[in-house]
Parts: structure tokens; sequence; C-alpha cells
């Protein structure tokens, strides 16, 4: 009996013991499955703030992007009417305090305002939102205003049912300047149709363009960036009839431009344009470059230090606190010394060559005539090159070698092309009549693969055209902002319509001139396709950092329009949800 009661006693101890690691397994289990969860909630909310905080990153960049040319776009109604009516830019604000509310309206829908994606599978979306329009009245002046706006980035990030929200909130300090004439790839104020002229198949357009009046178009010319024109109608030409027919629309029969998904835009301001070159001759001369009139006899003597004369002698001046000033027509070549990146200056008059060489880190300056002693000048160039005269041939060293058949592309410049503008060089070259490119003239870093490039060059007729002459090789290369604005002038080919196809012009930079003048003859087959008969094509591209006028070259002009330069954001606040 005993024996048998000790049995017992052990069994139930068991089973007791048996019980309590089975409720302690539970628990343990229990919370383990709890961690599990709780880990893996932890885990998708993670993911999900990562993707709203990505959402909101993407939304500042798109806005940085976007935000200057849908502001523009915005306000050009108003901009316009500004320059028309020859308002005070100092005391009178560009967008009228009555159309701040229609600013707004139109900035909340614009089309980079939302955004949507995913990253690693978790799904984002994000909304930009503004409000409180205004003016900084106090910042206006002759040449800029700045106007306010507070913005709000609300981005949310999803993982199934899990759900992160992020906001940011701040303002935008958005700053109106006059509109260099370097914002656009093309602009014209006469497109040439009176002409004959068209822009048609083959001709890439990766910039602005704007034609203030009398523009055409054939087949399937692309403007990725769009384009606009002051006029309310356009020349298309209809395969169908072979004949050019007047039209409101973005495209006529077999004339099908692609515009970049930005359209052509009808009844744009006009753009006008520099007649002259008087401002560029102040500048050379170390005079006031904002006075716009030609500088008198007397003024260009005594800029040059000559005591008392009736007209200045021919030769190459380098005034105090100007620039290069070249009395009388020269032959000018540009080109960079190695090892050290000088900037040279080779200026041909008659039988006399005077050389200047540039040192890119001290601004010191060295002049030699004829190879003899060399002088060094006491003030640095202020980066103006002035011919009162004409510029008979403008080039950078010759080629190296022929031109592979098939040329580089993405902009890139063959290497058969030596560089003419050292890579810290700023530089206006100017003319008060023609300048005649009779080869190539690049940068030595090129812009479209560097976008720290630092090298920057306007090319600038006064009342006269930059010329292709007929010693330019074909296919040549043309870096900067060209600039002829005179009353029926503009970028030529000289003999164009003799010579036979010679290739493109190869534009790294901007043009903005009166009138396109044909640079070459194309026929029109009945598909509308078109073959180069005589003459050049044109390859134009945009400077990527004149987009906002953020790289201007030295006293280089602006329109009476104000446009957006900059639109900078400062966030005040951050939260989470």
């Amino acid at each position: 009996m005993k024996h048998e009661r000790t049995h017992g006693y052990i069994l139930v101890t068991a089973l007791a013991f048996m019980v309590v690691l089975i409720i302690m397994t539970t628990i343990i289990m229990t919370g383990s499955v709890t961690g599990v969860q709780q880990a893996g909630g932890e885990a998708g909310l993670v993911r999900a703030r990562a993707a709203a905080e990505a959402g909101q990153a993407q939304a500042g960049y798109t806005l940085s992007q976007t935000l200057v040319p849908g502001i523009n776009s915005i306000i050009a109604t108003y901009a316009g009417s500004f320059a028309a009516a020859g308002s005070n830019p100092s005391t009178t604000p560009v967008i009228p305090t009555a159309q701040y509310s229609s600013v707004l309206s139109s900035m909340n829908s614009l089309p980079s305002s939302t955004n949507s994606g995913t990253v690693g599978g978790v799904t984002f979306s994000s909304r930009v939102t503004f409000s409180n329009f205004r003016a900084d009245q106090a910042s206006f002046n002759a040449n800029n205003q700045r106007y306010l706006v507070d913005y709000v980035v609300a981005s949310t990030g999803q993982q199934g049912n899990y759900l992160r929200n992020v906001n940011a909130q701040g303002y935008v300090a958005m700053t109106l300047g006059k509109t260099p004439l370097n914002q656009f790839l093309v602009m014209a104020n006469d497109g040439g149709s009176l002409q004959g002229n068209f822009f048609g198949t083959g001709m890439n357009y990766d910039g602005p363009v704007h034609i203030n009046k009398n523009w055409s178009f054939a087949g399937t010319p692309i403007f990725s960036m769009g384009a606009t024109t002051a006029a309310s109608s356009v020349q298309m030409y209809n395969c169908n009839t072979g004949t050019w027919q007047s039209v409101t629309t973005q495209s006529n029969n077999c004339t099908t431009p692609n515009w970049g998904g930005a359209g052509l835009a009808y009844s744009r301001p006009t753009v006008p344009l520099p007649g002259n070159a008087f401002s560029q001759a102040r500048a050379a001369l170390g005079l006031n470059a904002t006075n716009t009139t030609s500088p008198s006899t007397s003024e260009r003597c005594t800029a040059l230090g000559l005591s008392s004369c009736s007209s200045v002698p021919t030769g190459v001046y380098t005034p105090a606190n100007g620039g290069i000033y070249i009395e009388g027509n020269a032959a000018v070549t540009l080109s960079v010394a190695s090892p050290s990146n000088n900037q040279v200056y080779t200026i041909v008059q008659g039988t006399t060559t005077t050389v200047l060489t540039t040192n890119a880190i001290t601004g010191v300056t060295t002049v030699t005539k004829n190879g003899g002693a060399a002088t060094t000048l006491t003030t640095p160039l202020n980066g103006q090159l002035y011919v009162e005269g004409t510029i008979t041939s403008l080039s950078g060293p010759a080629r190296t070698g022929s031109l592979p058949t098939t040329l580089p592309t993405n902009n890139a410049v063959p290497s058969q092309i030596p560089p003419a503008v050292a890579s810290t060089t700023k530089l206006n070259i100017a003319a008060a009549t023609d300048i005649v490119v009779q080869g190539d003239v690049t940068y030595q870093d090129n812009p479209s693969t560097n976008a720290s490039a630092k090298n920057v060059l306007a090319i600038l007729a006064g009342t006269g055209n930059v010329r292709i002459g007929t010693l330019a090789p074909n296919d040549v290369y043309l870096h900067g902002a060209v600039v002829a604005g005179a009353s029926g002038k503009g970028l030529s080919a000289d003999s164009y319509n003799i010579n036979p196809a010679r290739g493109a012009i190869h534009t790294l930079g901007s043009l903005a001139e009166d009138t396109d003048p044909p640079r070459g003859l194309a026929n029109i087959a009945s598909n509308g396709a078109i073959t180069m008969v005589n003459g050049f094509g044109d390859a134009f591209h945009f400077d990527p950092r004149f987009v906002n006028g953020s790289a201007i070259p030295p006293f280089f002009p602006t329109t009476t329009t104000f446009s957006a330069n900059t639109a900078l954001p400062v966030q005040r606040s951050w939260n989470e949800q």
C-alpha cells in the first residue's frame, strides 16, 4: 500500500510539472509570435517611411527642374504686358496684385505638383501645394523683382496596411529679371518664311525656341523643349497639295513636328533684340556699359589715353579697366596655351600681328607685337573684345586632320578640333559690323559633359551678320551665345546657294537674330523627306548652363521682358505621421 501511494504522488507531480511546462511554452511561443509580428510591423513602417521620404525627395527634385519654366509659362502674359507698357520695374510689379490668386491656381495645377512611384516594391505618392503668393516690394530695382510663395510637400509611403506620411513646409523665393537672350536656343524676330526659309526634318532643337513672326515648318523637326511664337499663326507644308498653309494648330498633314510634350504656344510676348554693339564698345573702353549710346570720338580718345585725336588710329588697345579694343578691321584667332590653359588672342591687321596671353589663374596679360619684346598689362582684362569695324576672320586653331565619317554624338567635339576658349575664360567678342567665322571655335571644357564648366563665350555682330565664311570647313563647330540683332541680320552662310552641301553648323549655346536667313537649300520629297542640296544644315544644341540665365557671358544683352531666373526653396519645418 505504501509503495502504491508513493507511485501516485510521483505521477501527480509529473503531471503538474508537465502542465507548468505547457503553460510556460505557450507563454513563450505567444510572446515570440507577438515579437515577430511587432518586428514585421516595425519593418513595414520603416519601409513605408523610406518610401514617403523618397516621394518627398522626388517631388523636390522634379520641382527644382520644372518650377522656373512653369512659372515663366504662367506669367508670360503679365511679363509681355509689362514690357509693352514700358512700366518702371523699380516701383511697379511685373505680376499685378490682382492676379496673385490666378497665379497660385496655375501653380497648383502644374503637372510637376504631383508625383508617384515605387521604391523596393513600396509605393509612394506626393503632392506640392502652394499658398500665399506675394511680392517683396523692398527688392524691386531696375533689373530684378522678388516674389515669395509658401509651399507644403506632403508625401505618403504605403506597404500593405502600413502607412507613413511626411510633410515639409517652407517658402520659395522667386527672382524675376530681365531675360538674357541666351535663354533661347534659337530666338529670331523673323523666322524667314518670306525668304523661303523653313524648319524641317532633320533639325533637332534641344532648347527653347522662340520666333516672333513669319515661321514655317515642314516634315518632322524636333523641338524637345517646345516652341513659342508671338504670332497667332504659322505656315505648315501640306504634302497632298504641295502648298504652304497658314494654321493655328500643332501639325498639318505630313508636317508633324515633335514638340517634346510642350507644344507650340501662339501669341506669346514679342522679344526685342539689340540693334548695335555700343554697350560692348563702351565695356572694351572701360566705360559704363549700361550706357547704350555710341561712345563719341572724344570719349574713345580719352579712354585710350590719346591726348588729342580727331580719330582713333588703327591698332589694338588695352585701356585701363577695359578689355581689348581694336580700331579697324581685324582677323582674330583664339587658342589655348598648354600646359597652363592660358587664353591666347592672335590679332592680325595688315602686316601687324598682336598676341595677347592671359594667365588663367593670375589674370596677368602679356602683349607682343610682331614677335617683339613682351609687355605686361597693369590691370586684368574685363572679358570684352571689341572691333570697331569687321572681324574678317574668327576662328580657333586649325584642325589636326580630317573629321571622321561618323561624327560624335551627345554634343562631343571631334578630337581633330583643338579648343579655342580656355577653361576659365569668360569672353564677349563683338564687332561694329560683321563677324565672319572662318574656322571652328570650341570650348576647352564642354558644358554638355562637364556641368562645372566655367568657359563661356558671346559672339555679337553690331549692325551686321555673323557669317559662316567660304573658308570655313564643312561641319563647322561653333560654341557660344551668338547675337545678330540688327534689322535684317542673322546667322548666315556665305554662298549658301552655290556651294554643294557642306554638312551642318554644329552650335553649342544659343542664337538670337533679327531674321533667320537661309544657310542652305533643300529638296522636299512628296512624303515630306528633306535632302540638303547646297550649303549647311542646322545642328543647333543648347548649352545646359543657359537655362534660366545661370551662365551669362560678360556684357551680354538682355531683353526688356522679365522672366523667372531662379526659384529657391527655403524649408522651415518637417514632420512625420
